[in-house]
């Protein structure tokens, strides 16, 4: 059986204080414009972060931070260099809560001045026009990527009702067939888990999971929403009478438009003709 990765901390090493949080706490905010947030896992720090890495650590004032999941670690998080390392699944599965706990704890880390550019671990950057989008002049909505049909979600035209639209996705079910592995690894949590339950979830257009950004206030509102579920992915949705938090991207779908936070399509994101287009998606490692 492959061996479970474990992971290091410079900063364990360094100081063995049981209070880090608390220490982090007490040393002043660094004021940044935004994050760039790359949500990796245990398993492609070999593979994909060595590979596709930034060459840079800061853009235009926006951080470079590579978020990993441990969920055997003591402390919540540490953050050690730009890696930030959070108590949580490290399964995909779960990549929502990882995702929304590591933005609770940067906004404890960081002035946030602008929001979150959430990107996969798996993008070639076009830097120039990463730092088009980064610039303090481009206009960036509060919810805002790319749809896979070229559409915005306009919460003033669809209604509350259109979330109690579901459908049954086979996409992790798929996935998991072809990793019964990660079932074994005891940083995912997912040993005599049925996925196939969870697989009814609302039908919404939303931002493809491969790169999209979150302002400050929407970025409230996935904290706000997923401290009310207690991070449970599991999560029963009585309204929708479905399960919306297993797959990341349509997750945040649903929590932004409970929130009645509209959707902005632009096809400048990944994998487009258009000539500011931020990043390639290979989607190597699987």
């Amino acid at each position: 059986m492959e061996s479970i990765p474990t992971t290091n901390y410079k900063k364990d090493k360094d100081n063995d204080n049981d209070n880090d949080k608390d220490n982090y706490n007490e040393k002043p905010k660094k004021n940044v414009n935004g994050i760039i947030l790359i949500l990796s896992c245990q398993k492609h720090k070999d593979t994909r972060l060595k590979e596709f890495s930034l060459p840079k650590t800061n853009y235009n004032n926006w951080e470079v931070i590579y978020v990993i999941g441990d969920l055997l670690m003591e402390k919540d998080y540490i953050l050690d260099g730009n890696f930030l390392y959070v108590k949580c699944e490290d399964s995909y599965l779960h990549l929502l809560k990882k995702l929304v706990l590591s933005i609770k704890y940067l906004r404890e880390l960081f002035t946030i001045k602008e929001g979150i550019l959430r990107c996969g671990d798996d993008l070639i950057f076009n830097e120039q026009n990463l730092l088009k989008f980064l610039h303090k002049n481009t206009k960036k909505f509060d919810y805002y990527g790319q749809s896979y049909n070229g559409k915005d979600y306009r919460c003033s035209i669809n209604t509350i009702k259109d979330l109690k639209n579901t459908i049954r996705d086979f996409f992790m079910i798929d996935y998991y067939k072809a990793h019964p592995e990660d079932f074994l690894n005891p940083h995912h949590n997912l040993k005599n888990v049925n996925i196939s339950i969870y697989s009814l979830r609302p039908n919404l257009l939303s931002a493809i999971g491969v790169i999209y950004y979150i302002s400050n206030k929407a970025c409230e509102a996935l904290i706000r929403h997923m401290e009310n579920i207690n991070y449970n992915i599991f999560h029963y949705d009585k309204f929708t009478k479905s399960y919306p938090y297993t797959i990341e991207d349509c997750a945040v779908s649903f929590i932004m438009y409970c929130n009645k936070i509209d959707f902005i399509h632009n096809s400048r994101f990944f994998d487009t003709p258009n000539v500011d287009t931020i990043a390639t998606h290979t989607n190597k490692y699987k």
